[in-house]
């Protein structure tokens, strides 16, 4: 079961007051050989199948290990890389296989904020040529409305209109990230991707980025799909969040829901390595270690993606049977045959977990 599939379709094509739709998205690359006469001879399935909603006003977290397909996903929405198979709805437009030309109005609507402040800004122009570019290509507004744009854009984002004309290199990690913040309000958009926005910054840097971006949503009711690494910086800006593995969607709930009552095995592995301030809660807590490495997307485990390296794996059913996304209220959903009952384990229930996987 999707997701996506537990609301209504409107007349509109959306599902009540959702933003964006994403239905079975696929991004699968090509494996070649050959130099002259090229033969494709596998797939790198970095995307395999993905499905979530975005609603309006809300921040939706996505966290997983590096090479899950969570940055493939973000780019696939944003139609930087045309996907494979799937669909992709945004406010009720099917743009999946709209043209360069039919996807430029819709720009406006859709901006990214991407992971290195350092590459992602043209080190040759000006801060001002930088944020102003959008204006200029959807032809919003004259010269001296643009410049008078750009530098109140520089003051939402904490910058002084001074810095207009300054060049990326003169500006730290954190500012230059502000830069890109503000490139991406230029024109006023409903959706904001950021991928990884905060993971190349210090930790108190991190903090201001993050709490600048709840106050821009705040103001302007901006939506964001925020894909993270770090755990707390997803628990601290998300209504809701989806764990990747692999290329597939395997648990999508609430913050509060994920944090406090994890289904999938590899959500509580998770959750178990985030460290905590306390000493004593920190000993007393009973880790999920994962064995393994994470699967080649190229050669995927047949059935159920985790069950390699799952410590609830039961031979003859994970290995055979693909689990579905299956709800379990609220908008809680997670893939997995065998959930956890409960969190945080007790050692007792540990062992238990860990039997079934020692006697396969």
């Amino acid at each position: 079961m999707s997701q996506t599939e537990t609301a209504p379709m409107t007349t509109d094509g959306r599902r009540g007051d959702e933003l964006l739709v994403v239905e079975d998205l696929q991004k699968h690359f090509p494996v070649t050989r050959g130099v002259i006469f090229q033969k494709q001879i596998a797939a790198v399935k970095a995307v395999d199948g993905v499905s979530f909603t975005v609603r309006q006003g809300e921040t939706l977290g996505v966290v997983g290990e590096s090479g899950c397909g969570k940055s493939t996903m973000a780019r696939c929405v944003m139609r930087l890389l045309e996907p494979t198979g799937g669909r992709i709805v945004f406010e009720g437009r099917d743009i999946t296989k709209l043209s360069r030309t039919d996807m430029r109005p819709l720009r406006r609507e859709m901006m990214m904020v991407f992971q290195d402040p350092y590459a992602s800004l043209n080190p040759r122009k000006r801060v001002g040529f930088i944020v102003a570019e959008a204006l200029e290509v959807h032809k919003l507004g004259t010269e001296a409305e643009t410049k008078r744009r750009v530098q109140e854009l520089l003051e939402v984002v904490g910058l002084s209109p001074e810095h207009y004309n300054r060049f990326p290199h003169e500006f730290s990690g954190g500012q230059r990230q502000r830069i890109g913040v503000a490139r991406a309000l230029a024109v006023n958009p409903k959706l904001i991707v950021c991928d990884e926005p905060v993971s190349a910054l210090d930790v108190s840097v991190q903090a201001q980025i993050l709490n600048l971006l709840k106050d821009l949503q705040r103001d302007f009711g901006l939506t964001y799909v925020f894909i993270a690494h770090d755990l707390n910086v997803v628990r601290h800006i998300s209504d809701r969040v989806m764990v990747m593995y692999l290329g597939h969607a395997v648990e999508i709930a609430t913050r509060q829901q994920l944090y406090s009552d994890p289904k999938h095995p590899y959500t509580g592995a998770l959750l178990s390595a985030v460290p905590i301030p306390d000493p004593r809660a920190g000993r007393e807590r009973q880790p999920i270690v994962l064995e393994g490495d994470v699967p080649s997307p190229i050669n995927p485990p047949n059935a159920c993606w985790f069950h390699p390296r799952c410590p609830r794996f039961r031979e003859g059913h994970c290995d055979v049977e693909t689990p579905p996304l299956r709800p379990f209220g609220d908008g809680h959903f997670a893939a997995c045959h065998y959930p956890l009952e409960r969190w945080p384990m007790t050692a007792d229930e540990m062992r238990t977990v860990r039997e079934p996987a020692a006697a396969s």
